[in-house]
């Protein structure tokens, strides 16, 4: 029997309710990796069954360049997760819309005997079996496994992708440089102060919610955040950005910092596909003012929240709060 048979899920995309992770999604599973897989080593590809995930370079190539390199950190640029390993090489993710990753314990998984015991896991159909699962694992949202890594110690990192558009490639340290030339500072850094900010906005035309999500002028916000933000800031999203009075770009500065930090803080937001390394949802979603709340009531003045259409995406705002 082929334990690792693909099966061919196609979803209707009118069907889904797509909330892309943004900053506080990835730095969440950034924490996590950090914390859980340093040190260990990637003992190889256990599981694949989605090889156009891997980006500039051939699957085989990907296998056996990554097999035995050691895990030094984690780190996130913008909505990119990467992993440094030995050899000077980086294992890059981007989740794209229904991407996470997870963190499964499983001390008696080995690559080359794939039979299940009594307390293996076991990949079938790129969906978790096996007895004793956890029942995170169990959840719809953690059941689209495309690609699954090997580590030390008895764990295995794996890729769960409703919609297969993540991106996984393995590059060199230079692909930093390339990064960092296509993206805006980080919003949570030092460096990103109040003069920092001004001179993106000076810099800046059209509406404040595109100036907000733009990734070549500040990483890693998106459509989630700027609501919550400017909600906040007490800023309609399609203001022009120069229309902005010096007040009004005082308290959306503020609000970055502190809807971000919240964010993280409550491990994200899972109103659609997101879950953290244990396939568990985050908390931001119970505390959110405007973000996907169309009809429901201001939780600050008890207006209804009004949704419009932005730069192709809905965007959601008070009315009466923000002017």
């Amino acid at each position: 029997m082929n334990l690792f048979a693909k099966e061919d899920r196609c979803v209707s995309p009118n069907l889904i309710k797509i909330k892309l992770p943004e900053l506080p999604e990835v730095q969440t599973i950034v924490n996590d990796l950090d914390k859980k897989i340093v040190g260990k080593k990637i003992l190889g590809v256990l599981y694949c069954d989605a090889k156009k995930l891997i980006k500039e370079s051939s699957f085989e190539k990907f296998k056996k360049e990554i097999k035995n390199k050691k895990i030094l950190k984690a780190e996130r640029r913008a909505k990119n997760i990467l992993v440094h390993l030995s050899d000077e090489k980086i294992l890059s993710v981007h989740l794209k819309m229904t991407g996470h990753l997870l963190i499964v314990k499983n001390s008696k998984l080995k690559a080359k005997n794939l039979g299940a015991t009594s307390s293996q896991i076991i990949i079938k159909n790129g969906k978790w079996a096996g007895n004793n699962l956890p029942k995170e694992l169990k959840e719809p949202k953690n059941q689209f496994i495309h690609l699954v890594l090997e580590l030390s110690g008895g764990e295995v990192l794996a890729l769960s992708d409703m919609r297969k558009f993540a991106e996984v490639k393995l590059v060199d340290n230079g692909y930093l440089r390339i990064l960092d030339q296509k993206l805006g500072p980080e919003p949570l850094d030092t460096g990103f102060d109040i003069k920092c900010f001004k001179n993106i906005i000076k810099s800046s035309k059209g509406k404040i919610k595109q100036a907000l999500m733009d990734q070549s002028k500040i990483s890693g916000i998106g459509n989630t955040y700027a609501d919550e933000i400017l909600f906040f800031s007490g800023v309609r999203p399609d203001r022009l950005v120069g229309s902005l009075k010096e007040v009004e770009i005082n308290m959306i500065f503020r609000s970055i910092k502190d809807i971000l930090k919240k964010a993280i803080k409550l491990r994200g937001t899972s109103t659609a596909d997101f879950r953290d390394t244990e396939g568990k949802e985050g908390g931001y979603q119970k505390v959110r003012y405007v973000y996907q709340r169309k009809g429901e009531k201001c939780r600050k003045c008890g207006s209804i929240i009004k949704k419009i259409k932005q730069g192709g995406r809905g965007t959601c705002f008070c009315p009466v709060c923000q002017k």
